[in-house]
C-alpha cells in the first residue's frame, strides 16, 4: 500500500509506502547536506527567479515579490549578512533534515523557509497543501526541474493523508521543523517528537497593526497620499488581509478632530488603490464585513462607518484602546491615540508587525525600546508588510537551521 506522494517534474509522481521512505529519509537523504551557502544552490535558486522575472508580467504580485527577493544578488547579500554574522573561530554546517509544514492561506511563505533551509545546505521535506494555485505549482514545477536537473534527491515535496501516521515519521527522523499556520495545528504536532536535539520552529497565530502620524499624514499632498495608499494596499489586499503580517487594525497619532477627515480620504484612496490590485471581493466577505460593522455600531463601540465599495470598510473606533478583529477583505478599525505614549499599552504577545507611517528613526526606536516583553518582532513601512525577511516572529531562520562548529 502507498502512503507518501511524491513529486517530480512535469506532473510525475511518484508513490512510496510509509516504511520505506521514512526508512530512506533516515539512512540516505538526511545525510545529503552541502556547506551553507554553496555556489551550486545558490545559482539553483537564482536560475529559478532569473526564469520567473522573465515572465514576470504574467505572474500575481506575490510570485513576482518572491523571484526578486532569490535574484542573485539578493542572495549573495543574504550570504554576505550570513557570514558577517557568524562568530569567530566558528564554522557553520547544516543542521540535517528539515521538515516544513506551510499553511494553507499563504502560499509563498513556505518557499521562503524552504529556500532558507536549502541554501545553509540541509536536506528538506515539504508537505504540500491539498491543493495549492496554479502560478505556485507553476513555481514548484520550475523548482523540481532545476533540482532533478542538478541531481539533488535531498529536496522532497510530498503529499499524504493527515490521517496517516507519516508526520509522526518523518518528524521522528528530522534534525528541525518548521510549522507554520494556526495554534491549533502547532499544538497537533508539538507532540511529535524529533530526532534527539531536535528545534522545533513554530509560526502560530499572529495579530498585526498599524500607526500612523495623524500630522503626518495631514500634510501630505493628494497625490502623496494616494502613493501611500497604493503601498498600504500591498500590506491589506494581498491574500484578502488573512497573512499573519496583514494589518486590521489603523491606530492614528493625534487628535481625532483634526485628522479624522485625511483619514477618510486615506481610506477612499485605499479603495481605489485595492480595486485596481484585486477581483471584487467574494460575496460571504463582504455579507461578513457589513455584518461585522453594523454589530460594532450597534453596541456604539464605533462612532461612524465608512463605506467604500466592497473594497475597504473603515469603522471608526469611539475611544482610544486595544481594538482586535480579524474580518479580511480590506476591513480596518480605526483608532486615534493622544500620543505616541499610549502605544507600548496596545501590544500583545501574539502581535507580529506594527506596520508604520510618518515617524522619524528615533521615534521608531524609542516606542519599539518602550516594550521589552513578549510581542511584535517587526516594525515595518507602510508597504512592506509581506516583505518576507530572514528574521521572522523573533526567529534568525538561517542560523537557527543551521549548526555551528567550534574550532579553537
Amino acid at each position: 500500500m502507498t502512503d507518501v506522494q511524491v513529486l517530480g517534474t512535469k506532473g510525475a509522481i511518484r508513490e512510496i509506502s510509509e516504511a520505506n521512505f521514512v526508512k530512506d529519509l533516515d539512512k540516505r537523504i538526511r545525510h545529503r547536506t552541502a556547506l551553507p551557502f554553496s555556489d551550486d544552490r545558490l545559482a539553483a535558486v537564482a536560475a529559478v527567479s532569473t526564469k520567473l522575472l522573465e515572465k514576470r508580467a504574467s505572474l500575481p504580485a506575490f510570485v513576482t515579490h518572491f523571484a526578486f527577493w532569490t535574484r542573485k544578488s539578493a542572495l549573495q547579500r543574504l550570504k554576505e549578512s550570513y557570514l558577517r554574522r557568524m562568530p569567530e573561530t566558528t564554522q557553520a554546517r547544516a543542521r540535517g533534515l528539515v521538515f516544513h509544514l506551510p499553511p494553507q492561506n499563504v502560499e509563498t511563505v513556505f518557499l521562503y523557509s524552504w529556500i532558507l533551509s536549502y541554501l545553509v545546505g540541509n536536506a528538506n521535506v515539504v508537505r504540500l497543501p491539498s491543493t495549492i494555485s496554479g502560478a505556485m505549482q507553476s513555481v514548484c514545477d520550475l523548482f523540481l526541474e532545476e533540482l532533478e536537473a542538478r541531481a539533488d534527491e535531498a529536496q522532497l515535496f510530498v503529499r499524504y493523508d493527515a490521517a496517516s501516521e507519516m508526520s509522526a515519521g518523518i518528524s521522528s527522523c528530522s534534525d528541525a521543523r518548521v510549522v507554520w499556520g494556526g495554534d491549533a495545528k502547532v499544538d497537533l504536532f508539538a507532540s511529535l517528537p524529533l530526532r534527539k536535539g531536535g528545534k522545533a520552529l513554530w509560526f502560530g497565530d499572529r495579530f498585526s497593526w498599524a500607526l500612523f502620524k495623524g500630522e503626518a499624514l495631514t500634510a501630505l499632498t493628494p497625490q502623496e497620499r494616494h502613493m501611500l495608499a497604493q503601498r498600504f494596499a500591498n500590506d491589506v489586499a494581498v491574500f484578502d488581509q488573512m497573512a499573519c503580517a496583514s494589518p486590521h487594525t489603523l491606530y492614528v497619532v493625534g487628535d481625532a478632530a483634526a485628522h479624522s477627515e485625511t483619514v477618510r480620504a486615506f481610506l477612499a484612496d485605499l479603495g481605489r488603490s485595492i480595486r485596481e490590485k484585486q477581483p471584487p471581493a467574494a460575496a460571504g466577505l463582504a455579507i461578513r464585513k457589513m455584518t461585522e460593522a453594523f454589530a460594532l455600531a450597534s453596541t456604539g463601540e464605533v462612532s461612524s462607518v465608512l463605506w467604500q465599495g466592497d473594497a475597504v470598510t473603515g469603522v471608526f473606533a469611539e475611544g482610544p484602546g486595544r481594538r482586535e478583529l480579524r474580518v479580511g477583505g480590506g476591513f480596518l478599525q480605526v483608532v486615534f491615540l493622544p500620543s505616541t505614549d499610549d502605544v507600548p499599552s496596545l501590544i500583545e504577545e501574539y502581535d507580529q508587525a506594527v506596520v508604520h507611517f510618518g515617524f522619524s528613526s528615533t521615534e521608531l526606536n524609542a516606542m519599539a525600546a518602550s516594550h521589552i516583553g513578549q510581542g511584535v518582532s517587526r516594525w515595518c513601512p507602510a508597504g512592506t508588510a509581506l516583505d518576507f525577511d530572514f528574521i521572522w516572529d523573533g526567529y534568525d531562520i538561517p542560523f537557527e537551521l543551521s549548526r555551528f562548529v567550534r574550532v579553537s
